[in-house]
Formats: structure tokens, sequence, C-alpha cells
């Protein structure tokens, strides 16, 4: 056993030296241990063999007999971690087989399960020296690159100056910077000892930049009142100004004034865009474009009947936005106040037109000389050649006569246009919509010359209309323009003395029975959508049947009604 026991101790070192054995390893040495246990004899005492299975684990310590006491001290101090694992186990192995403690191996005994090993010292990796890494910022970081906060040191000032100081801008009031007054505020609170005037920020002055042409108006004032006096140079700013308002705006009617407000047009929102459009829907049967996305449209997929020749007119729709308002109306003036108004522009057009020559900018014209007036305007220069002084004057008289007379040829009308003008000043225009009817009541017009008058005036103002002739009572009706009908009621109603004709057809009939004064009365006048007759014409009829006929077939017999039942007394 002793044989076997140094041959245990010279195979440590080199168990020490292979620190990767795991706990497979381990294991397959407890079976090692069980198998040597197989083969001791069996007069063997248990004692001696937990000696062999602990020094087939652990180093051994220095004992007398043995050789590989040198060796013991060197392998428990290349112990490892790993290995302390397998000396664990080792002791639990051992406590349960009942060892003994023994002199002999006492370095051992105190590595038995219960105590820490405190002779073994444990070598660690000698540290790297510290490494300064810095990033492009010059900040300190370290392996990985995250950045290192090192706290600033404070000042460690022992003075009691340097200390006073620091405790006095730890405790210091900050006070704020104002852009605006304080006092508006209605939460401020003076008792808190901010000077609003060292608060508050001066305002920053901002870029002024000199205007176009300012500099060279000032010279140009400068100059007029040297030139002309402070009076004269203002007057002449005025002129200057208006003169440059009237350019700016040549079209401007100084007679428009806004009335009212303008209205701000907001348009109506957009309605959502429909499956199918109203107008489709009688037409398909699926009551979508879902059958018809491919652009082909099979006549299976239609409501044929419901196609026909018939046009279908699609109800009006309101624009989109609301009619804009109506623009600024003209004050109307008074002939006075026009005819004032044109002298003032005259008179400050004149004004400007001298002042422009007194500065130099246009021409002045030149003298108007006449033969009245050639000593006059000439002086000297008429007595050394008068003859050729004469010859010009009188050839510069011509030339102003004759150009008066281009001008009014230029200005005057072709005979075409004075037709039109005519036209527009007797009629009114054709284009108009609206029509005005007059109904007349006369009681007796049957004289040849009254008709003629009634019939050829109509015509000569282009109205239309009829003049019915009945027994006891005539009816015309005239439609038209307003200028014509205003032109035709004076004639019906003050130019024809209608009691003239009366008495004229007394005197050749000889008649004693008194009838009722002839005249002429206007029962009604107003204007209607678009006129019912083509043109005038007098008709003659025996009944009053007969002539309501005639406004029967213009589709107008509420004109007879109304004039028949008129009655004079009633208001119009």
């Amino acid at each position: 056993m002793q044989k076997e026991l140094s041959e245990k101790l010279k195979k440590i070192p080199q168990l020490n030296k292979s620190s990767t054995q795991n706990s497979h390893g381990s294991s397959n040495m407890g079976s090692n241990s069980g198998s040597a246990s197989a083969v001791m004899p069996k007069g063997s005492s248990s004692a001696s063999f937990g000696h062999v299975a602990n020094m087939s684990i652990f180093p051994s310590a220095a004992s007398a007999n043995s050789p590989a006491s040198g060796s013991s001290a060197a392998g428990i101090a290349n112990a490892t971690l790993p290995n302390l694992e397998a000396v664990r186990r080792a002791q639990e192995l051992a406590a349960r087989m009942g060892f003994r403690q023994d002199p002999q191996f006492a370095p051992l005994i105190n590595m038995f399960p219960g105590q820490m090993v405190t002779d073994i010292a444990i070598l660690q990796k000698p540290t790297k020296a510290p490494v300064l890494r810095l990033d492009a910022q010059g900040r300190e970081i370290d392996e990985n690159g995250n950045v290192i906060n090192v706290t600033k040191p404070t000042n460690l000032s022992t003075l009691k100056v340097n200390i006073n100081k620091q405790k006095k801008e730890a405790f210091e009031i900050l006070q704020p910077v104002l852009d605006v007054d304080p006092e508006s505020n209605p939460y401020f609170d003076a008792s808190m000892g901010i000077n609003k005037t060292k608060i508050l920020r001066p305002k920053r002055m901002n870029f002024q930049f000199v205007e176009e042409g300012k500099w060279s108006r000032d010279a140009e004032t400068i100059k007029l009142k040297s030139k002309f006096g402070e009076a004269q140079a203002k007057e002449h700013k005025a002129k200057q100004a208006q003169l440059a308002k009237a350019k700016a705006a040549p079209d401007i009617n100084p007679n428009l004034i806004e009335i009212t407000e303008r209205v701000v047009i907001k348009e109506k929102p957009k309605d959502q865009i429909p499956d199918i459009e109203w107008w489709d829907v009688p037409l398909v049967h699926s009551g979508n474009y879902g059958d018809i996305d491919t652009g082909t449209i099979g006549e299976d997929k239609l409501k044929i009947e419901s196609i026909t020749f018939l046009v279908h007119h699609p109800r009006p729709i309101e624009p989109p936005a609301e009619p804009t308002p109506p623009p600024p109306q003209p004050l109307k003036l008074t002939k006075q106040e026009q005819k004032k108004l044109r002298t003032q522009r005259r008179i400050a057009k004149e004004k400007d037109r001298q002042e422009m020559i007194r500065q130099g900018v246009i021409e002045p014209p030149k003298p108007k000389v006449k033969i009245s007036n050639l000593m006059k305007v000439l002086g000297s220069e008429a007595t050394q050649d008068p003859t050729r002084l004469e010859k010009e004057v009188r050839s510069a008289a011509a030339e102003r006569e004759q150009a008066h007379i281009d001008r009014n040829i230029a200005r005057k009308l072709t005979p075409a246009e004075l037709r039109e003008k005519k036209q527009r000043k007797l009629f009114d225009d054709p284009n108009t919509l609206e029509t005005i009817v007059s109904l007349y009541r006369i009681n007796d017009l049957s004289n040849p010359k009254a008709r003629f008058r009634v019939d050829v005036n109509a015509q000569e103002n282009r109205l239309s209309g009829r003049a019915v002739i009945c027994d006891g009572i005539s009816v015309v009706v005239v439609e038209g323009g307003s200028k014509s009908i205003k032109r035709y009621g004076k004639l019906m109603l003050r130019r024809i003395n209608w009691s003239d004709f009366s008495k004229e057809k007394e005197e050749n009939e000889d008649s004693d029975d008194e009838k009722p004064a002839n005249k002429c009365v206007l029962v009604w006048q107003g204007s209607v959508a678009k006129p019912n007759f083509n043109r005038f014409t007098v008709h003659d009829c025996i009944t009053e049947a007969a002539a309501r006929k005639v406004f029967v077939d213009a589709g107008v017999p509420h004109y007879w009604d109304q004039a028949v039942n008129y009655v004079e007394d009633e208001a119009l």
C-alpha cells in the first residue's frame, strides 16, 4: 500500500496541471477510486483506503517518509477555481466513508467539508495599465465607445474671501429680462424687488430703408423754395401729388361713391359624387356602374324600352357661387353741380399746364399774332421788315383757320351715324324686353281728321295696337317703348282738342239733342311681358260684340271690358 500511495503522490503534480477538468472528469476519477477499492485485498482497513482516495485527488503536505513532500506545496499554490469544485466533491466522499484525522496529513484535514481553504493563495491575472480613450469631441470614452461622465472637481478654496464669494454666487437672485411693462400684468408683484427700469429690454431698431426718389424730391423742394419761395413750393408739391394721382388712375370717375360694403363671396360646398348619375338611373338594371366598368355595354344590361326619340331637358341647377353684388351707382348730380365741377376741372387743368410751362417741362405755345396786335407782340421787329412779317402773320392765321375746319370735319358724323343718333334719341333700344301698354277711351272717334292723327302718329312712333271705332264708344290700345308711349300720350291727352271735333259734327248734323262733351281719357297704363299686336290698325265696327271680337282674336278681351266698364270718377 505504501508503494501504491507513493505512486499516487507522484501523479498529483500532473493532475494539477490540467486546469480544464470539468465535472465529467471528476466523476471519472470517482469511478477510478471505486475500482481501486475493488482490487484491494480484503484485510486492508477502511482508514487506509480513505487516505489513498483522498491522496488521489488532493495535493499532499510534506511528510517524513514521502519523497513527494516538496511538490505538494507547489500543487496547492497552483490550484485554481475549477480544482476547488473537485476538492469539495472529494471532501463529501471522504466524509461519507468515515475518514478520521491523521497527523501525517494535517494540511489535508483542514480542507474537509465545512471549512475554507486559508493557506491557498489564488493567483490573479496582472491588471493592465489604464488606457485613455477620447472621441472626436474630446470626451473620455470606455472600450465600448460610451462616454464616461467625470465629475468636475469642486473649487476647494480655503480663503474666507473666496468662500463668501461662492456663497454669494450660489444664492444670487437672477432678475428676468422682460420685453413688456410688468405693471400691465395683473399678476405682477411689486414686493419682489424687481426694478422695471432695469429689466425692460430696449426695443430693437429695425432697418429703415430710404424710399426710392426721396432725395431727388427733397432736392427739388429745396430748389423750388430757393427759386419761388416756401408758399409756392408747398403749392407746387401739392399739385405734383395731384398730377401723380391723376396719372396713376385716369379712369376713376369722381362721382362714383360706394354705398354698401363689399360682401365676401363664399362658395357652396360641392356635393359628393354619387354612385350613379340621376339621368342614368332609369336606363341601368342594377342601379350602378358595376356591370359596365369594362367600357362595353350590352343590351341585356340596359332598359331598352326606356330609350326613346324624345329629348330629356335636365332641370336647371343653381350656380356654384352666390351672384356678385351690383356695382356702386354713381351719385346723381344736378345740372348746376355738373357745370360747376366741369369748370373746376378745366381751371385746374389750365393751372397745371401753366405750371409745367413755367418749370420747362413742356414748350410754351407760340404767340398768336394777328394783324391787329402785330405791333404790340413783335415790337421793334415789325418795323424792320413789315412786309415779310405781315405775310407770315397772314399765313399763320390761314393755317389756324384751316386746322379748325379740319377738326370740325373730323368730328362731323356721317349720314348713317346721324340717322343712328336720331333713332337713339327718338326711340328706345330695340333689345329691351319691357313693353309698355296704354289703353285710351274716346267718346267719339268718327271724325276723319282725328282718326288720321291717331293712326299716323302711332305708326310714326313705331307703336303697335288697335283702334276700334263703335257707335257711342271708341277704344285705342297702343304698345311700345317708353319714349314712344310718352309722346303718344301727349298727343291723345293734350295736343288734340276733342271738343272741336264734336262741335264740327254737331254743326253739320244740326241736331238739337244735347250729347256729352267729346273727350279722351287714359284708362290703364302698364307693362307686359311681350307685345300682343304686330302693327297698328283701325277697325270700324257696327256692334259692340264685333268690336270685342277684335280684341278676342288678339288674346286680350279684357282690354275692351276694362274700357267699357271704366268710371271716370275712379282715381288712376
